[in-house]
């Protein structure tokens, strides 16, 4: 890891607080203006529509025009969408919030990744790519571990936490406009398309794609229906407690690379979506008990364990394609886990129906199903991981 990559990390973290942080604030949202958990869960996923496109498109941009300039308006909406929260009085703001995220979200989370990964030495290339997974999920952890407790001990505990972060925003701009640029501009042409290694499209949309997804689908679920589920079902009235199932299940992913660093890209993805599936049964088990220690229990772990997916998918991402091709790779994986979160939606409209118990075991089911998929089917597709080796050059010997 060098300067420049530790530096871009720093920008990174910072900014992953600023869409996380609402996440203990639903509850509020709730209360405040009488929504139902479908429209909460719609809520949350509503960013997705424009993360998606955002992302495949500014992954390729970023390769073209270089990665500052994608990275810094985007840092400009989430700043954007911060004061828009940290005004909010109404529904309409709340949506305009997250639509803002998502466009920030998507302009920068796979091309940042991709510029610390672009300032690491050759041969250090893998460990800043999950060293950047590291980043981003203790900055995603951060965000309602924060906002929670400033939610909780402030008067204004809908705004204050966003205005908190209108204020780290100034450091994370800072940290990028310090850093060096990586890619020189080339031409302009935008092209939809994944670079994916050549043979291996199969391959990596069988298995790392729905292993994205099924991580962002736990993430998702435990972000917007689990704090519903605490206050509802299980009595708590403490948002701090409420938002530190996010920290847990979005931070302590951030340690997973330092404590199973030796483990192979492809065995990590499969170890992760096993277990990680297999703890969700903990979450619907938490009612039976009346524990909500149990649900926080099963975010830590589930947590951990899909740090495991997030460090396997970017080591492979990282090592597998040239630097030209990298912004586009790793921003496909991000399009297809943050996908991930639009179930929740579905959730969220079957807790109205069937209550939220029930719903959060459908949940459950579909993500073990979804986890056998990837070892089973996606497993036998993608064998192996192919590192991608820059062509000798040819020395010209002058005639």
């Amino acid at each position: 890891m060098t300067r420049g990559s530790w530096t871009a990390v720093i920008g990174l973290a910072i900014f992953t607080m600023g869409t996380s942080i609402v996440t203990p604030l639903f509850p509020l949202y709730q209360q405040r203006f009488d929504l139902s958990d479908g429209a909460i869960t719609l809520l949350f996923a509503t960013y997705t529509a424009t993360v998606v496109p955002t992302m495949l498109i500014m992954g390729n941009l970023s390769d073209r025009i270089g990665r500052k300039r994608v990275m810094l308006p985007a840092m400009a909406s989430l700043s954007a969408a911060s004061l828009v929260f940290s005004l909010a009085d109404s529904v309409p703001y709340l949506f305009a919030g997250r639509v803002l995220q998502g466009l920030a979200i998507g302009g920068f989370l796979g091309v940042s990744t991709a510029f610390v990964v672009d300032h690491a030495h050759p041969e250090r290339k893998a460990w800043a790519a999950a060293v950047a997974g590291l980043a981003f999920r203790i900055g995603f952890g951060l965000g309602p571990g924060l906002g929670g407790l400033i939610a909780q001990y402030s008067a204004n505990p809908i705004h204050r936490p966003f205005q908190a972060h209108l204020i780290l925003m100034i450091v994370a701009f800072a940290a990028v406009l310090a850093t060096a640029e990586t890619v020189t501009r080339r031409p302009m042409r935008i092209e939809i398309r994944v670079g994916v290694p050549k043979g291996q499209f199969a391959a990596f949309a069988l298995f790392l794609a729905p292993a994205a997804f099924l991580m962002s689908f736990l993430d998702g679920t435990l972000l917007s229906i689990a704090p519903l589920y605490m206050v509802q079902e299980l009595g708590v009235t403490n948002i701090a407690v409420v938002g530190l199932v996010g920290f847990l299940v979005l931070g302590t992913g951030g340690f997973t690379p330092f404590i199973a660093r030796r483990m192979a890209p492809r065995t990590a993805v499969i170890t992760g979506v096993l277990t990680s599936s297999a703890c969700s049964l903990l979450v619907v088990g938490a009612a039976g008990v009346g524990s909500a220690a149990m649900v926080l229990v099963a975010a830590g772990l589930i947590g951990l364990l899909n740090g495991l997916i997030l460090q396997g998918a970017t080591q492979i991402c990282g090592i597998s394609v040239p630097i030209a091709e990298r912004g586009k790779l790793i921003s496909a994986l991000y399009m297809c886990a943050y996908s991930g979160t639009i179930p929740t939606v579905g959730l969220g409209y079957l807790s109205n129906a069937v209550g939220i118990t029930t719903a959060l075991a459908v949940f459950s089911a579909v993500a073990l199903c979804m986890a056998a998929f990837v070892v089973f089917v996606g497993g036998r597709a993608f064998r192996e991981v192919v590192p991608y080796v820059e062509p000798a050059v040819v020395p010209v010997v002058a005639a």
